[in-house]
């Protein structure tokens, strides 16, 4: 009888494959070079729209013109100190908060106590726009670089709480009866339990998180920073300089881009570390 119930759910995955697999074949099937399409045409439409002579070219500024003024930051040192200020912020920011993220969501997640308490606050806080809080984080903690990691940290903890809540819920209970029966300790459990069975949820907030804590630190650089890409954008926008704003702009979605396109490509070698 339980033979037969275990083939029966074992077949059940493996007619809902087929979709699936083909729609991640298709993909693999694509030739490497459509990916960089979209950004080519992206590219050749704003060429375009700056030499059409519809805009002047101080409002719709020519690729080739962000190109130089990249070329000439890059060479005086100012860009890469913008960058290398902007990226330490994030990686203190995400550090701590994807900590925090990670105990208070597996916390929330193993027990019912602890959600009732935390939770309505968690979801309030949730619905919040981090960038709504400076004000308040400004009256907290200054104007110093405190405010902006904290605001990091705050946009990063509530998307890997989330996930990590999620996962939590999501483990069978047999795994964490199996871990009485031995009585294996807390912190054991955790790392040797736990934690594995919620990798792929808590790697999905963290992975939300990430893009998320960028985009609201270039925000808040923007508002309460005297250096960073932020700070670089909105010395140009007073400057009446936008070929530096439009560089930050396109800087900022590269970098966005390359975080969550490393990040992947770390959550695919865990992946396969853990399979191997």
């Amino acid at each position: 009888m339980s033979l037969t119930l275990a083939r029966l759910f074992a077949s059940k995955p493996a007619a809902a494959r087929p979709a699936s697999t083909g729609a991640g074949r298709a993909a693999r099937d694509l030739p490497p070079w459509l990916a960089g399409l979209s950004p080519l045409i992206l590219l050749g439409a704003w060429s375009a729209l700056s030499y059409s002579g519809l805009f002047p070219r101080e409002i719709v500024v020519p690729p080739d013109v962000i190109w130089q003024t990249f070329l000439a930051k890059w060479a005086d040192g100012e860009l890469p100190t913008h960058l290398g200020n902007s990226l330490m912020r994030l990686v203190a920011g995400y550090a701590a908060g994807a900590l925090v993220g990670i105990v208070l969501g597996t916390l929330m997640g193993a027990s019912r106590q602890v959600e009732a308490y935390v939770m309505p606050s968690f979801l309030i806080l949730r619905q919040l726009p981090t960038i709504a809080l400076i004000p308040a984080f400004i009256m907290l903690f200054g104007v110093g670089e405190t405010v902006k990691i904290v605001l990091v940290a705050k946009a990063t903890a509530l998307p890997v709480a989330f996930g990590a809540f999620q996962g939590v819920r999501g483990i069978p209970a047999r795994y964490i009866d199996v871990g009485r029966v031995f009585r294996i300790g807390p912190f054991t459990r955790f790392f040797r339990v736990i934690l594995p069975a919620i990798l792929p949820s808590l790697f999905q907030g963290l992975r939300t998180a990430l893009g998320h804590s960028w985009v609201v630190l270039v925000a808040a650089e923007l508002l309460i920073a005297d250096n960073g890409l932020g700070q670089m954008m909105e010395w140009g926008r007073q400057s009446f300089r936008l070929d530096i704003v439009l560089l930050g702009v396109v800087l900022t979605g590269v970098i966005g881009f390359a975080l969550d396109k490393g990040f992947r490509l770390l959550e695919r070698a865990i992946a396969a570390g853990r399979v191997a």
